[in-house]
């Protein structure tokens, strides 16, 4: 039932932001030129992959890079404006339509990372928008600018992969919307929110963990 509810939403939704969703692909188009949309193979529940959409944020390249650097030259003007405040993510309504995603979740990774035994979590819940990760590392270009190492993605993926079991342990309606409320907030003030997630969310799930996000900070 929750699937479904997830599901007519995300359709309601689209509904709703259609007019929007059309102007800013024709503006994109407009600006930047085909293709409006950018696709990537992601891992999903039961470790099923499938095609996550955005709309395109950066110049057309060969480099195939899978991760963004902090102020990655490869990201076009507009594209700036539509990361700082995640329009380019909905898109993702229609991988919720089509069921490959639901609107609280871990996010979903590349299958370059995925392995079954760290990635278990995959077979309890499906990958989502947002979830404690996505509050926390959001400036997450920035945070791998500053680890000074040769694969800073791998110093926060043991992180993310603890924050998604936690809250695939702890999966609830009143959780998804205590996330809900917190990634919206987060648009607007970052700090606040991550204080809040760390010290006082966290601990109620997890004392450890609030203890290794706060290390993890330190050392930035």
């Amino acid at each position: 039932m929750i699937e479904f509810i997830s599901r007519l939403i995300a359709l309601f939704l689209t509904f709703m932001l259609f007019p929007f969703l059309i102007l800013t692909g024709l503006f994109l188009f407009l600006i930047q030129g085909k293709p409006i949309f950018f696709t990537q193979n992601r891992v999903g529940f039961k470790f099923k992959e499938f095609r996550l959409m955005k709309f395109r944020t950066m110049y057309l390249n060969d480099q195939k890079k899978m991760i963004t650097d902090y102020n990655d030259n490869r990201i076009t003007a507009i594209g700036k404006i539509l990361r700082k405040f995640k329009i380019d993510e909905l898109p993702q309504l229609i991988n919720i339509i089509l069921g490959d995603m639901r609107f609280i979740g871990p996010r979903p990774e590349v299958p370059k990372f995925v392995t079954y035994d760290k990635f278990s979590f995959l077979n309890e819940v499906k990958p989502g928008l947002s979830d404690f990760s996505s509050i926390i590392f959001r400036n997450e270009e920035h945070i791998l600018s500053k680890l000074n190492c040769d694969n800073p993605y791998e110093k926060i993926l043991p992180l993310k992969i603890r924050l998604a079991e936690i809250y695939s342990k702890n999966k609830s309606f009143r959780l998804d919307l205590l996330l809900t409320f917190l990634t919206i907030i987060s648009i607007f003030n970052v700090k606040i929110t991550l204080r809040l997630v760390i010290e006082n969310i966290l601990p109620m799930y997890d004392s450890d963990v609030k203890n290794n996000l706060i290390e993890f900070f330190r050392q930035l």
